[in-house]
């Protein structure tokens, strides 16, 4: 098309030619260009990903090879260290009473020996004649001076402070220590004021013996006295009631009454004979009763040799039935006294009977408590801890897991130093509490608090 006003022109067909071939072919090295790219694109690529997977024999063998070995370590702490042992514990009584009753005097009998047809019969082969018309006490209760027990046939069995047993009965015109520790026992519950000479039974006692039956609710004797089978006297009161054998209505057992003086509580710590070269005279223990929590401490008194036979303490029989008791034998305690003096039997530690030969033998120790062992313990087994060794004051300590011994018989500990280095340290062992062990380096200054040793196992 020809524009108004422009000169002719008339366009060459083969040049429009030349310039198509030279517009393709110019597409086409474009295009292979691209591909060429693309191609060393995913080469490149492909050989980063495979480089990731190839690895040197050497890289393998570093990569599959054992971790260095690595080294446990615990401080060297200074403290102070005590050495222990623990065992089991008895607590018993140190004194056990046990009471043995006979029957009341008759006025037929009542001869001022003491002697009678019913104390026979409850201490001999005939306790029929003997019944528990009245019971006052229950185990576990306290006992105190001038307090009803029970009543016998119905007469009071009741108890008093003295030392002197009751041997016979104590009647008006009587004289001798019975007589005076009555009237002591008497004076204290606030029946006698005095007034008759000391140790002699006269009209002032003769009042403050019936003042005192009748505060007890019971008639005073005809004799104006008190009968052997009414009276037990006990070196210590208060006291505890351990056992009661009876029930109102019912035959007293043999014993009727099991007492323990308060205070007189005992404790035997049996030692396995393992730990016999560890223990002396004088060290102090802790006593522990799981069962009542109860806490106490104490100082060992004696070391006994090894037995079987479980601690008990010395039983003494009190009451009017306790001569034929003792003279028959038949608790087992030992013999009696006289019949003038000895209405009481007594025996040690041996009172058990026999070794038990099933038992696991063990050394007797004797703990002397710091303070009266509270009732409560009575019968209990305890633990027993007893300090065998104790550092003057705080040393070198490391795990025992630390402490390395030879067949010769030295120790060493391997200190590791800051640098990773390790060296033995001879050292000398010591005392041993709760994992931790003393140890003295045998040259000085080789081994200080902070210092990392190594800990096997």
């Amino acid at each position: 098309m020809t524009q108004l006003g422009s000169p002719a022109t008339e366009s060459d067909p083969s040049e429009n030619g030349r310039q198509a071939v030279r517009g393709s072919r110019l597409a086409r090295r474009r295009r292979v260009l691209f591909w060429v790219a693309g191609g060393a694109a995913l080469l490149a690529i492909g050989g980063l990903i495979g480089s990731s997977f190839v690895k040197s024999p050497q890289q393998v063998a570093a990569d599959t090879a054992a971790p260095p070995p690595t080294v446990t370590t615990a401080k060297v702490v200074s403290q102070i260290l005590t050495a222990s042992v623990q065992m089991r514990g008895v607590v018993y009584p140190a004194t056990q009473y046990d009471v043995y009753p006979s029957a009341p005097e008759t006025s037929s009998a009542a001869s001022g020996t003491g002697s009678s047809a019913g104390g026979s019969a409850a201490g001999g082969g005939s306790p029929g004649a003997v019944y528990i018309s009245r019971l006052d006490v229950t185990a576990g209760r306290t006992i105190s001076n001038g307090e009803k027990l029970a009543e016998i046939d119905g007469e009071p069995l009741f108890a008093l402070a003295g030392r002197v047993p009751a041997w016979r009965d104590i009647t008006p015109g009587e004289s001798g220590p019975d007589v005076a520790e009555l009237q002591k026992a008497l004076a204290s519950l606030g029946y006698y004021a005095g007034g008759d000479t000391p140790g002699f039974f006269g009209t002032a006692t003769q009042d403050a013996v019936s003042a005192y039956y009748e505060h007890l609710g019971n008639t005073p004797p005809a004799t104006g006295g008190v009968p052997m089978t009414d009276v037990i006297f006990l070196p210590s009161l208060p006291a505890k009631v351990i056992a009661v054998n009876g029930a109102k209505g019912q035959q007293p057992g043999q014993p009727f009454l099991e007492l323990a003086a308060r205070g007189s509580l005992a404790l035997t710590g049996e030692l396995p004979p393992s730990y016999a070269g560890q223990v002396k005279i004088g060290l102090k223990v802790k006593i522990f009763d799981e069962v009542t929590g109860i806490h106490a401490t104490g100082t060992v008194t004696d070391v006994g040799t090894a037995t079987t036979i479980p601690p008990v303490g010395a039983i003494v029989n009190v009451g009017g039935g306790s001569t034929s008791v003792g003279s028959a034998g038949s608790t087992g305690t030992g013999s009696t006294g006289s019949t003038g003096s000895g209405s009481t039997g007594t025996s040690g530690s041996g009172n058990s009977g026999a070794a038990n030969p099933g038992g696991t033998p063990f050394i007797p120790l004797t703990v002397d408590p710091s303070q009266p062992l509270p009732a409560a313990l009575n019968g209990e087994n305890v633990l027993v801890t007893m300090e065998t060794g104790r550092t003057e004051g705080p040393v070198l300590t490391v795990p025992v897991a630390a402490i390395v011994t030879t067949g010769s018989g030295t120790s060493y500990v391997t200190v590791v130093g800051t640098n990773g280095k390790q060296a033995q340290v001879p050292v000398t062992p010591g005392i041993a509490e709760n994992g931790y062990v003393q140890v003295t380096p045998v040259k000085a200054g080789k081994l200080a608090a902070g210092d990392r040793v190594v800990v096997s196992g």
